[in-house]
């Protein structure tokens, strides 16, 4: 029988958030310091997110609840809880809402290939 490696347990522990936008929260679970290919944060947002991309990482948001609206390409593609959306690497978009959601980006997060434009969503 093979041994089976446990990881990393994470605890969500909401006294380690960042505001890293106003309104929105980040909870670090898997990162790029842990050297497995992708990371984890669980994320929490009320209200908007300005125009962005990431030139490395595929994106994945899996609303946890709430509702969200992500802006690409000239669409809006609106999100509920249990409902999940892909962004690939080097596409322009922005999103608002009020909703806790699960984002996967793989590779791992890096900050310095997030890209952020000083342009908000219209109404």
């Amino acid at each position: 029988m093979e041994d089976i490696l446990v990881y990393k347990k994470v605890i969500y522990d909401k006294n380690k958030s960042i505001e890293v936008e106003k309104g929105y929260i980040v909870d670090n679970y898997i990162s790029k310091d842990d050297d497995i290919g992708y990371s984890v944060v669980r994320t929490h947002l009320d209200g908007r997110h300005p125009f962005m991309k990431n030139t490395n990482s595929n994106r994945t948001y899996y609303l946890i609840n709430g509702e969200a609206s992500f802006y690409i390409n000239n669409q809006i593609i609106n999100l509920s809880s249990g409902e999940m959306m892909v962004i690939p690497k080097d596409t322009k978009y922005a999103f608002k809402g009020k909703f806790d959601a699960i984002l996967i980006d793989c590779p791992a997060f890096d900050v310095k290939y997030d890209v952020i434009y000083d342009e908000e969503i219209s109404d």
